[in-house]
Parts: C-alpha cells; sequence; structure tokens
C-alpha cells in the first residue's frame, strides 16, 4: 500500500510504504485458537485410548505454528516512510516505530529503477546518493511498486 501527501506550505512530501495485510491480528488469533481447540482435542483423545506420544507432538507442532504465524504477521506491519524536504530526503523503516533511518542529501540522491528482463521477477527501487544506496518497498505487490514509481516521480517534480 502507497499513500503520499504534499504539504505545500512547509514544502514537505512524504510516502508512506506498508505491505498488504489479508488479516487483522485478531483474526489471525481466532484461527490459532480455532486450530489449538480442534488438535488438542484430537490430541486428548489419542491420549485417553494409550497413544500419549501424541500430546507432546501436537504441543510442538502448535508452538512451531504460533511462531511462524508471528514471524509472518510481524512482517506484513512493517513500513517504510520517505520524506522529503528541500534539503534532505529521509528514509525511515521500522514496525512500530523508526528501527532504521537514513538521510541523504536531495541534490546528491537518485531514484534507480531496476527493471528485470523476466516479467516474472519483480522491480527494484533504489535511492543512491554518492556510495550509499537504500532499496525500498521490497515487500510491494507489482501494481503497488508501480504507484511507488508514479509518486516517487511526481515528488521529484514538485521539489525541481
Amino acid at each position: 500500500m502507497v499513500q503520499a501527501d504534499y504539504d505545500p506550505i512547509e514544502a514537505t512530501g512524504r510516502i508512506v510504504l506498508r505491505p498488504n495485510r489479508s488479516w487483522t491480528w485478531r483474526a489471525n488469533l481466532y484461527f490459532l485458537a480455532s486450530l489449538c481447540v480442534v488438535s488438542l482435542t484430537t490430541a486428548v483423545l489419542f491420549t485417553t485410548r494409550g497413544l500419549w506420544v501424541v500430546l507432546p507432538f501436537t504441543g510442538l507442532e502448535l508452538m512451531i505454528f504460533a511462531a511462524a504465524l508471528y514471524y509472518c504477521v510481524r512482517r506484513t506491519h512493517s513500513q517504510e516512510v520517505l520524506t522529503f524536504s528541500e534539503q534532505e530526503l529521509r528514509i525511515e523503516k521500522g514496525h512500530e516505530k523508526p528501527e532504521q533511518t537514513y538521510v541523504f542529501k536531495r541534490f546528491f540522491s537518485r531514484v534507480l529503477i531496476d527493471h528485470p528482463s523476466n516479467p516474472r521477477y519483480n522491480t527494484h527501487v533504489t535511492i543512491q546518493a554518492r556510495k550509499r544506496k537504500v532499496e525500498i518497498g521490497r515487500f510491494l505487490a507489482p501494481d503497488d511498486k508501480q504507484e511507488l514509481i508514479r509518486q516517487l516521480r511526481q515528488m521529484v517534480h514538485r521539489f525541481q
């Protein structure tokens, strides 16, 4: 998802990038809870029949699944914020707060767009200033990448 806004009074622009989220965190918890109920009920039934080995493996399976689900949901809650001003371009990456911050002088910054020769591969959008490069929007879908490129072109045009 790409959100862009420009404030002509302060002469600043902002582009916010977020991956698409199919479910909310609450919906994922309901899914995990229903899976736990079904799996543990089956494991308890097998345990009452004398197959006690099923119960620990069911618990292990559910813990691994919960960890994988948490990892995937956490990745969908990452975001990147690009802030344009007269003097600099600031890129902030993180989940709940900025975990990585890159500051480039706007005069030396370039937007590099790498279109692959094979249409099955994804386009790469990179900000480069002198020898430093930062890829942005790695998690975006192809349509969202095209929207990002369009918004970047508009933002660069506004600051010329």
